[in-house]
């Protein structure tokens, strides 16, 4: 296993992370193919459209990565340093599939009691 991706996988990564980051829906999308699927603790997502709309949603930074390479598969490993619609720090780990130079697929890994309100 590796700690780096292949440049056209990386420039997907980086085009995903960094376009969400910036709230650059194009971008994010560029990077996803057109059958992606997302499933994490509390949704899921069969459209890559509909995904891109939900991370829209959200102002955040990642921080801490860190990469493992499989093949196909990528595991990152960071904290989500999210400032709206809450303010909070997840740990989290994104296991991304790639098809080619995007991304197939990202299965979430995160304590979906971390998501809780505070006082429920």
């Amino acid at each position: 296993m590796a700690t780096t991706l292949p440049a056209e996988r990386r420039r997907a990564f980086d085009d995903f992370y960094k376009g969400a980051m910036k709230k650059d829906a194009a971008r994010i999308r560029s990077a996803l193919t057109d059958d992606f699927t997302f499933r994490g603790p509390t949704m899921s997502v069969d459209n890559p459209d509909a995904f891109v709309e939900m991370l829209l949603n959200f102002d955040a930074d990642v921080t801490n990565s860190r990469l493992i390479v499989d093949g196909e598969r990528v595991a990152h490993q960071f904290v989500l340093d999210v400032a709206a619609p809450m303010q909070a720090k997840f740990p989290m780990c994104d296991v991304l599939e790639f098809q080619g130079d995007r991304i197939r697929a990202i299965e979430l890994y995160a304590d979906s009691k971390l998501f809780e309100p505070a006082d429920g």
